[in-house]
């Protein structure tokens, strides 16, 4: 979820300098705004349930895609997130003897519409479309085959067979869930401002997760005070939040307990930047979306509270056997969610053992 908006990019710098002016009027020069969450700790509170529609890693059986051709809409193949995806499905389409196409969008939603009109004149029988602008959806799926389509982690309607990616509510509850459990059990819930870097232009994914963040903290500190609603452009980018968390960091020179969470690892490392000119890494208390393992500038921050996991490199496994599947006839459910699970440096080997940060 990176794509580039230069219009957005202008936006984005003027807002945040109309930010930075309303923040500093509301904290002085040097002072600290130290507040309890409403409500208080509530360290008994209950984790988040996992969602119905939770999906199996599972391989492609061998030769079960023989003759078939999928075309695959990539994000943006310069990024880690997709490029694990994509060593994900290639090889599954190997396992399966499936034809795989991709086209790389480059985070450009003209790009992907591109994509789309190519693919109906390769004779394409399925389509796996990764694509962040959700409103550019309708004019995609007009411009491609008539075909089933497994949409990524970002709604792709109204042509989308199957939505395949994170449980965006339960995923954001999570890390919700146990930053407020770190602020609960080691300060009472008292913190400085909440910082949610979020990316509007993907829609209902945006709302889920990040509302999800803030349910899932409110359920254990209450009612979140001093929240600031951050805008990172198309997908979540790391170059506005790190302008953005400049001017946020700037009109807060007292805080010492800022969290900041985000829809990607790519705006957490843009707000990491931003507290790096400023010196000001140890303010920073991270709740994180996703987990690469050599993103160490988050793993080594020094309150890298955890990460919800997404697994990326193991996408394929849900993506190409049940492309396949629906290929073949066969009806899929709507949604095929990711198995998430909460990483901390205590468990990260757990799921990655060759993590070395």
């Amino acid at each position: 979820m990176f794509v580039r908006s230069r219009t957005r990019a202008a936006a984005a710098a003027a807002a945040s300098l109309v930010l930075a002016a309303t923040l500093a009027a509301c904290g002085g020069e040097g002072s600290s705004t130290t507040t309890a969450g409403g409500g208080g700790a509530r360290t008994s509170a209950p984790p988040p349930a996992a969602p119905t529609g939770v999906a199996k890693f599972e391989d492609a059986a061998p030769g079960s895609g023989e003759g078939l051709t999928i075309g695959f809409t990539q994000l943006n193949l310069s990024v880690g997130f997709p490029q694990d995806v994509q060593r994900s499905v290639e090889e599954q389409a190997e396992k399966a003897g499936v034809k795989l196409i991709t086209c790389d969008s480059k985070a450009d939603a003209a790009v992907a519409l591109d994509c789309a009109k190519q693919f109906k004149t390769q004779g394409v029988k399925g389509l796996i479309t990764f694509q962040a602008d959700a409103n550019a959806a309708p004019r995609i799926c007009e411009a491609g085959p008539s075909v089933p389509v497994m949409a990524v982690d970002i709604e792709q309607k109204p042509c989308q067979t199957t939505f395949v990616g994170a449980a965006n509510e339960y995923a954001g509850q999570l890390v919700g869930y146990n930053v407020g459990l770190h602020f609960a059990k080691q300060n009472d819930c008292k913190y400085d401002a909440f910082v949610s870097l979020e990316s509007k232009a993907v829609g209902q994914v945006n709302e889920l997760r990040m509302g999800g963040i803030r349910k899932g903290f409110e359920s254990v500190c209450g009612a979140i005070t001093n929240l600031r609603t951050l805008d990172t452009g198309p997908g979540g980018l790391s170059e506005p939040a790190q302008r953005l968390m400049t001017d946020t960091l700037t009109a807060l020179p007292g805080a010492e307990h800022v969290i900041v969470v985000g829809i990607n690892e790519d705006v957490i490392i843009g707000a990491l930047a931003a507290a790096r000119v400023q010196n000001r890494m140890d303010d920073l208390y991270l709740g994180v979306q996703n987990l690469n393992p050599k993103n160490c500038v988050i793993y080594t921050a020094p309150h890298w509270l955890g990460s919800v996991a997404y697994f990326p490199e193991k996408y394929g496994q849900i993506l190409v056997p049940n492309l396949i599947k629906a290929m073949k006839g066969e009806k899929l459910p709507a949604e095929l969610l990711v198995p998430h699970e909460f990483v901390t440096k205590e468990t990260v080997k757990q799921y990655y053992p060759a993590y070395a940060c």
